[in-house]
């Protein structure tokens, strides 16, 4: 038998061939995981426990560590879709985001009370964010669900299992990319006019500059307080915003200007209502500015 050779012509048609027959699979979404938004507003606390064992096998996400019904936010702009029917996830998420990634957001709350009750069902204004429908689209950093110990969960710490599924395949581990994702200050509708009170310490403080390590936010409307410890923040502070404090008794202030606020020195800062915009949630410099700042004594 005379052996077959494969001439340049011949490779073509065998690309060819190949491509046609992967057919949607070619044009499938990139595999690239984009930068995300922290799944949690606030306080939260995980590590990388990707693969450890459990009793159906190797863990598939991260488990984040948060309180009962803290919002759980889109990772990144796609779709979502409710999923009920899992007793071992309880009340869950589908996430599928514009980049071609899958989220999963697991063991969502299920309580109508402050405690472990049980008593809710997996609906919009319990498990899912009040008014979310499945299958609507949503933005980065959108409120999508709330924290809570449903499923296999019921009666442990209240935690988001989060997974990420690169091009909608394998799960991966979620922690590298949780460790670079943006944190929000605050969620609200984008275009809609917010104002914030940050509450921490002061880190640098010069010219109209200044940068706090905070403990906590509240937001309007609504006034939501959101613990964020550790995170930094930086304010603009224009020459009509005032300093605020104790005074001595000839009632002069002793912080007449910013650059006399020190290293460490607690204080609140009242940002100027604005219009909400992704650039303001991140505290992106030049995005929050201050009318007021409050030394505490």
């Amino acid at each position: 038998m005379t052996p077959t050779r494969t001439t340049a012509r011949g490779l073509l048609l065998l690309l060819a061939a190949f491509l046609l027959s992967a057919g949607p699979a070619a044009a499938s979404p990139s595999a690239e995981v984009p930068r995300l938004v922290f799944p949690i507003l606030g306080e939260a606390s995980y590590e990388d426990d990707f693969g450890d064992p459990r009793g159906q096998g190797g863990h598939e996400g991260n488990d984040i560590l948060a309180p009962r019904r803290a919002l759980a936010l889109a990772a990144e702009a796609g779709t979502v879709k409710f999923w009920t029917t899992s007793a071992r996830a309880g009340c869950m998420l589908y996430l599928y985001g514009a980049s071609g990634t899958t989220y999963l957001y697991i063991h969502l709350n299920n309580d109508l009370g402050d405690t472990n009750d049980n008593a809710g069902s997996c609906v919009p204004g319990v498990a899912y964010a009040k008014g979310l429908k499945s299958g609507a689209k949503v933005s980065a950093g959108q409120p999508i669900a709330y924290v809570g110990d449903s499923g296999d969960a019921d009666g442990i710490h209240p935690h988001l299992h989060f997974e990420v599924h690169p091009g909608d395949g394998g799960a991966v581990s979620p922690y590298r990319y949780l460790q670079k994702a943006r944190k929000l200050l605050f969620a609200a509708q984008p275009g809609t006019t917010f104002t914030l009170a940050l509450t921490g310490k002061v880190l640098t403080a010069a010219g109209e500059d200044l940068a706090l390590a905070l403990t906590q936010v509240r937001s309007w409307p609504g006034g939501r307080k959101i613990k964020q410890v550790g995170q930094t923040v930086a304010v603009l502070v224009p020459e009509t915003a005032t300093i605020e404090g104790f005074v001595d008794p000839a009632g002069i202030s002793p912080y007449p200007t910013l650059d006399l606020l020190t290293k460490g020195l607690p204080v609140t800062v009242w940002t100027s209502p604005a219009k909400v915009t992704f650039a303001a949630q991140v505290a992106a410099r030049g995005a929050l500015a201050a009318t007021r700042v409050v030394v505490k004594q």
